[in-house]
């Protein structure tokens, strides 16, 4: 080899390098610019981004008119594809008790990191008042949901007025070590820049405690010392979870029929989400056949 093509190796090879180690610097202060940014617009409610440029000029141009909320250090952004296996913040303690890092970010509310069917992660906003998990069309795009016309859904009122939402029963949800499965979910396409609400769903499956201080959630068991489960459950979370599934399904099919006797457009919808409850219900009771669970939680359809 001669030395000219030795010196064009040489050369190429710094560059490579060179480029390597550009690139690792440039996604370290990418990294350490990451946050979630606010503002209020002009009707009063307040937005969320993680991307600076999607505040409106004239909200950025304010004197305080955004406000970063930095980021714990080891928190992730819910955009890019997470991989096969997934670690979640947080902690057991002794008396098995779960405890999992708050996200604040700005007017009391706080963030909580959420896998969703053991593959999509999602940041979801604490919502006691909220009774479904709800989640934003992107994150339901990334779990597979593709809502149609006639698909199951509920009215919700909104600032806008009546609104109807997509039902989803969600295989798994995990926070942290705590995990609960087939719960119920909407898919909200008027949520922007955060990936949804962790509503009551999910955290009715435990006593749960919000420490605001210390931004901790503690999610505890939902049975007491020594007695007994079925399946990870105690027999009065079986029968509550039954009978909340037969009055649903009551209350719904009295909807349904009074829809359809008006003429209503979205009856249809609504015999759907009849449909969607029998079937978690038909689901509780085979997971119920399974466990051994007695007849007495179980009450008859």
């Amino acid at each position: 080899m001669s030395a000219r093509s030795k010196l064009n190796r040489v050369s190429c090879k710094f560059v490579v390098q060179l480029a390597l180690v550009l690139f690792v610097v440039f996604c370290v202060v990418q990294g350490s610019l990451a946050g979630i940014f606010s503002y209020r617009d002009d009707k009063g409610a307040i937005h969320f981004t993680d991307d600076i440029s999607k505040v409106p000029k004239q909200y950025r141009d304010r004197e305080q008119g955004v406000r970063k909320h930095r980021e714990a250090r080891g928190a992730y952004r819910a955009t890019p594809q997470p991989p096969v296996a997934i670690e979640l913040p947080g902690s057991i303690l002794s008396n098995g008790e779960v405890q999992v890092p708050l996200i604040p970010v700005g007017g009391g509310n706080f963030l909580v990191a959420t896998v969703l069917n053991g593959r999509v992660k999602a940041r979801l906003m604490l919502d006691t008042g909220a009774s479904l998990i709800t989640l934003t069309e992107e994150i339901g795009n990334k779990l597979g949901v593709s809502p149609y016309s006639n698909s199951a859904e509920l009215p919700f009122n909104t600032a806008g007025g009546e609104n109807w939402m997509p039902l989803v029963a969600l295989k798994m949800v995990a926070v942290g070590s705590a995990e609960t499965r087939l719960v119920e979910a909407s898919i909200n396409s008027h949520i922007k820049e955060i990936d949804g609400l962790l509503g009551m769903s999910f955290l009715g499956d435990f006593r749960f405690e919000i420490d605001r201080t210390n931004k901790l959630l503690t999610l505890k068991s939902p049975q007491n010392q020594d007695e007994l489960v079925w399946d990870g459950k105690p027999g009065n979370w079986w029968k509550s979870r039954f009978e909340h599934y037969d009055i649903t399904i009551k209350d719904y099919s009295s909807r349904a029929s009074f829809l359809q006797r008006s003429g209503h457009a979205k009856a249809p919808n609504m015999q759907k989400t009849v449909e969607f409850y029998k079937d978690l219900r038909q689901k509780l009771e085979t997971r119920a056949s399974i466990s051994g669970l007695p007849n007495r939680f179980r009450p008859s359809s």
